[in-house]
């Protein structure tokens, strides 16, 4: 009892009001307020929010509204609550998220690259060292699971042979998308066995990605049949992975998938943020909420809750027309020299 005198003390009048008047708020809107509240508390990875706060707060911010687009503009003050800026609510055809504040800018070459080079792409940098560049997709339903993979597999086996003793694998201008077929793309590259995987808030495994004879599994479901055929890639060769702030959620973990391998180095800077795996649930046939449910992990169960941190610091000094010239590919020559 004296709990409840507690909580009611503490509400200012109108707030008091807003609950109990039903006629401030239209009942269809309250109902859609009241589902995705629901839904988000218990979904989201935050456990340390004070749910009955933030329904107050959201109904008191309410008031008046007999339109769910008359509600839109809170779901931003919401996701900012629970502290997801991977996650948004999505109503016909607009997004409504946290606008979160960079920790790490975005310098204007990588932000150029980002826009220009959307296709994967590998070369030789040096006789014995290839790079490849891996940029986002928008394979969000993973319908082209099949031919991303295949267009990775196929451009390592266009430069892969015999000479070659080292990679260097770009993710800087990798924004995210469907992360399975780029790692069952690279599959050959990143190794056997588990090589990462989601966990819950609770830290319960909730997926683990295995690559079994070069092919990309998550727990036992395969992802891609697609098999690489060119010259076989050298078991534990160098790997220099390279991110930068536009490196984000799908991009991210793709790099995660080589942390813990035997010779494998991340160079560049801070990367977006996006550590965490979205969930989709419907709120009506016109939206539904797209929440962050999961935090990925690496082959040896280290979590990732907010970014990942370069092995090897590397700010700004990007060239991605004169490789050569680029000064986090200069790094990356130097450690693949000493690691082969």
């Amino acid at each position: 009892m004296k709990r409840i005198l507690a909580v009611i003390i503490f509400l200012t009048p109108w707030i008091v009001k807003a609950q109990n008047d039903k006629s401030l708020i239209a009942d269809s809107v309250r109902a859609y307020l009241d589902s995705s509240l629901n839904i988000i508390r218990k979904h989201s990875l935050n456990t340390k929010v004070n749910w009955n706060d933030l329904r107050s707060n959201v109904y008191a911010k309410a008031i008046g509204a007999k339109r769910y687009e008359d509600v839109l503009h809170l779901y931003p003050y919401i996701f900012e609550q629970i502290d997801d800026h991977h996650g948004s609510l999505k109503f016909r055809e607009k997004t409504y998220s946290w606008n979160k504040k960079a920790a790490n800018p975005i310098n204007n070459i990588i932000a150029t690259a980002t826009k220009k080079y959307q296709s994967v792409h590998a070369e030789k940098i040096t006789k014995d060292i290839a790079y490849i560049l891996i940029p986002g997709n928008n394979d969000f339903r993973g319908k082209q699971m099949d031919s991303i993979a295949k267009e990775i597999k196929n451009a390592l086996s266009k430069v892969n042979d015999k000479n070659i003793k080292g990679w260097v694998i770009d993710l800087r201008v990798n924004t995210g998308g469907n992360m399975y077929p780029m790692i069952a793309g690279l599959s050959d590259l990143i190794g056997e066995g588990k090589v990462g995987g989601f966990l819950t808030s609770t830290y319960e495994p909730d997926g683990s990605w295995i690559i079994k004879n070069g092919t990309f599994y998550v727990d036992s479901v395969k992802v891609s049949p697609i098999k690489y055929s060119g010259y076989p890639v050298g078991k534990d060769i160098p790997v220099a992975i390279l991110i930068s702030g536009n490196t984000a959620s799908s991009g991210e973990m793709t790099a995660i998938s080589f942390i813990g391998r035997t010779k494998s180095v991340i160079i560049g800077e801070q990367s977006g943020g996006y550590t965490t795996s979205n969930l989709g649930f419907k709120l009506n046939k016109y939206s539904g909420l797209n929440l962050a449910v999961d935090y990925a992990a690496d082959r040896n169960g280290k979590i990732y809750p907010k970014y990942l941190e370069p092995d090897l610091k590397v700010v700004n000094g990007d060239n991605f027309e004169n490789l050569k010239d680029d000064l986090k590919i200069k790094k990356a020559l130097i450690w693949l020299r000493k690691n082969k």
